[in-house]
């Protein structure tokens, strides 16, 4: 990286009126009137009154309006003084762009890179993560194991986890009160402000912080032995639960982690058939120092009796410690109990359409030899508007066949009780469609619909525009976690790409509800239950793990469709 190292580390900041006042023209600077008991009030004020960054013609500030990946580049640049621009051929950046000269610096530097596709995405707004990732890349900190502690775990994944700990480490960014860091969401301008002020004092050796001592006794563990076979009167494990012995030390002690953990997904709810009363148990993430777990550790107190207690854990690996308050031995202990609980919301509920692979109202056809995995049918449409599988009707005539097909073809002109059937599955997706379009929402207009490259945690998330995936999608979640899509218009898969899934996730739990057309491009994979409320179309080779259920027609070319 290139930089003026002859200028104090904070000049950078009389430039910065140049990128906050991207809409409009910039006001004076005491005149903003918008910050007022705002949490980065004293920041802004400080930085407006010495006319460092100025606001908008309106005589806002507007804090709280989200920093784009272009307004970002522009911001470092000045505040780490970076002035060598080199070559940039992304292809959404045209040299007439107001911030072509500070990507093209961007990149030189090196702290920012474009997508596979080509194009760097100036106006998608900067996600924490993403923040987190340029800081410690630009301050060339290293990573840390502290974001194991954070209560959203799950949802940062493997590239980012290590730079998040390494800015928490050092207090330019910290999660929020409820012990969360939420990696996804867009960093807004009174954000950028606190962030790039805190790396600028590290990056001076002004701000480093020092960790504070935990407030737990730090007392010297006991070796106990693990109990073979620990039993609470009257307690009995869930069925299929993970069943955990717990270790008491002597009394006033706290043990060391034991050998066994279990594995939970965000909101699980851990179950305690409760230890001897007077014991408190506690649960921390794995890799949790003992003496220093402070807040991260979850207090379960122990009642003596089979009544179980409660507590939401966030995904992860978690140790069990005991803290013996009776003077009990090892070998009274109790057990633990883990039981999961799906993440995310309930799965859709499609009826007797989870009987089909593919369902339409106005057609099926195909262009051979496309191969299906489950039945297929239409309604109220009768069979003539199956075309391109060469079905042979079965000698009942309640349903053909087709050599490509591994299931049986149902229409509505077929023998009774097919057409009624058919009534009610049609229904039944209509319902579906209605319940997903319907459900509480997690997440609103994430990334503008453009998912490309992203990993998603189950949980609902809504888009009034349509959504595009022109690189990998990952979704990464347990096998019980639910994800509903909530689209206002439609999907449109770019060729060669997929959607993949990890951590045990399954496309049965997986529903996309879209307003207009699906196009799954050519060759590409697609995970999941669509609902559609009008056509779905599979491009040459692309294949499906779900189902297709539309409101109209449904296109397969050399499609591979597997029913989950």
């Amino acid at each position: 990286m290139k930089r003026n190292t002859g200028k104090n580390a904070f000049v950078w900041v009389i430039t910065l009126c140049l990128i906050f006042s991207t809409v409009g023209t910039a006001t004076a600077a005491a005149s903003v009137s918008d910050i007022k008991d705002h949490w980065a009030e004293s920041a802004i004020s400080s930085w407006v009154n010495q006319s460092l960054v100025v606001g908008y013609e309106d005589g806002t500030f507007r804090p709280e309006v989200k920093v784009n990946r272009q307004e970002f580049a522009a911001l470092v640049n000045r505040s780490f003084v970076f002035t060598e621009a080199g070559t940039i051929e992304f292809t959404d950046v045209a040299q007439t762009d107001w911030a072509y000269s500070d990507i093209a610096k961007a990149k030189q530097a090196g702290y920012v890179t474009g997508y596979p596709d080509g194009t760097f995405k100036p106006k998608q707004e900067m996600s924490r993560q993403e923040v987190a990732v340029t800081i410690a890349k630009l301050l060339a900190l290293k990573p840390s194991t502290s974001a194991d502690l954070i209560k959203d775990l799950s949802s940062i994944p493997a590239w980012s986890k290590g730079d998040i700990g390494a800015v928490m480490d050092q207090a330019i960014m910290t999660g929020y009160p409820d012990g969360t860091f939420h990696p996804l969401q867009a960093t807004s301008r009174a954000e950028v402000i606190i962030i790039l002020d805190k790396a600028l004092k590290v990056k001076a050796g002004q701000g480093t912080v020092v960790p504070t001592p935990s407030t737990l006794p730090v007392t010297t563990p006991v070796p106990v032995t693990p109990v073979a076979t620990p039993v609470v009167p009257g307690s009995t494990p869930i069925p299929g639960a993970t069943v955990i012995p717990v270790v008491s030390p002597l009394p006033g002690t706290i043990s060391q982690p034991i050998l066994n953990t279990a594995t939970v997904a965000p909101g699980t709810n851990v179950t305690i058939s409760a230890p001897a009363a007077g014991d408190t148990a506690w649960l921390a993430p794995t890799g949790t120092t003992i003496f220093a777990a402070g807040a991260n550790m979850t207090s379960l107190t122990g009642n003596g009796t089979s009544t179980t207690v409660t507590a939401p854990l966030t995904a992860g690996d978690y140790h069990l410690f005991l803290v013996n308050a009776a003077g009990m031995s090892a070998a009274s202990a109790g057990i633990l109990t883990v039981s999961s609980v799906a993440v995310g919301p309930s799965p859709v509920n499609l009826g007797t359409a989870g009987n089909f692979a593919i369902l339409a109202k106005t057609g099926i056809s195909s262009v051979p030899n496309s191969a299906v995995t489950g039945n297929i049918g239409v309604s109220p449409i009768d069979a003539t508007a199956i075309t391109g599988l060469s079905l042979t009707m079965d000698a009942t005539n309640e349903f053909a066949i087709s050599s490509q097909i591994t299931g049986k073809v149902y229409a509505s002109d077929y023998t009774s009780p097919t057409s009624v059937n058919l009534t009610t599955a049609i229904s039944n997706v209509e319902t579906a469609y209605t319940d997903a379009a319907g459900r509480a929402v997690n997440y609103t207009e994430l990334y503008s619909g453009d998912l490309s490259g992203q990993t998603l945690t189950a949980g609902v998330y809504k888009w009034g525009t349509a959504v595009l995936i022109n690189s990998n999608v990952t979704l990464h979640g347990g096998p019980n976690d639910v994800w509903i899509f909530q689209i206002g218009r439609g999907i449109t898969q770019a060729s060669g790409t997929n959607i993949i899934l990890t951590g045990g996730a399954q496309a049965k739990n997986i529903f996309w509800q879209t307003a207009e057309t699906v196009s799954i491009g050519t060759d590409a994979h697609f995970e999941g239950n669509i609902l559609s409320m009008t056509n779905i179309t599979m491009g040459t080779n692309a294949s499906v793990n779900g189902r297709l259920l539309a409101q109209t027609a449904v296109t397969l070319d050399k499609s591979t469709v597997v029913a989950p």
